[in-house]
């Protein structure tokens, strides 16, 4: 919980530094990503402007099906599950903004935004172990070595879903064609909070 925590703070604060540029100010922007089974999208005009009750759609970015649609909240805000034909058929999603005096947005999720880990990740660890059951081992160890591999595999899939957050956050600066200083101290932005995210991890994982 506290990794999922922070990782939201952290997507808030990189945000915070995008929406800073000047880029922002005369312009709607959307803006999604995945946490779980839920898209979270954030629309605004800038850091201090939000959409309140724009029109979102939803499609599948591969055959341009609209699979629901929605309304901002006051914080330009709108969330929902991950629809169960995307599920199915993994493509990816489009998301469609339509603001006041007909301002647009679009922005698109790939596949590997939506489902970054892949089914076959599950290792057979316990086959590995059962292989070995031949000669007794120590109650105590087994349990030991179960919990700090199952503590690497939380650290690394958190780690793993942060560094997606941080590549769609790249993508949206780039989107934005902003040259010269701004995006070099944005990306510098960056580096500073992911290093000190990494210094929360750290001292989290020791906690354990």
């Amino acid at each position: 919980m506290k990794f999922k925590y922070l990782s939201r703070v952290l997507v808030s604060l990189i945000l915070l530094l995008i929406m800073s540029t000047p880029s922002f100010a005369h312009r709607v922007n959307v803006f999604a990503y995945v946490e779980g089974d839920t898209v979270f999208t954030e629309s605004y005009f800038s850091k201090k402007k939000k959409v309140h009750q724009g029109k979102i759609e939803i499609l599948n970015a591969d055959t341009g099906k609209v699979l629901l649609t929605g309304v901002t909240d006051d914080g330009g805000l709108f969330d929902f599950p991950i629809p169960e034909a995307i599920k199915m058929d993994r493509n990816g999603l489009l998301i469609n903004l339509q603001a006041s005096e007909g301002h647009r947005g679009d922005w698109t999720l790939t596949a590997d935004e939506i489902f970054p880990n892949s089914p076959a990740e599950n290792k057979p660890t316990i086959t590995t172990s059962s292989a070995q059951s031949s000669e007794p081992v120590p109650m105590t160890s087994s349990v030991d070595t179960t919990t700090s591999s199952a503590e690497i595999a939380q650290l690394t899939a958190q780690v793993e879903k942060l560094t997606n957050k941080v590549e769609t956050l790249k993508r949206l600066i780039i989107s934005q064609q902003e040259k010269g200083p701004g995006v070099n101290e944005i990306f510098s932005g960056i580096g500073y909070i992911l290093g000190l995210f990494g210094v929360a991890a750290f001292f989290l994982s020791r906690k354990k």
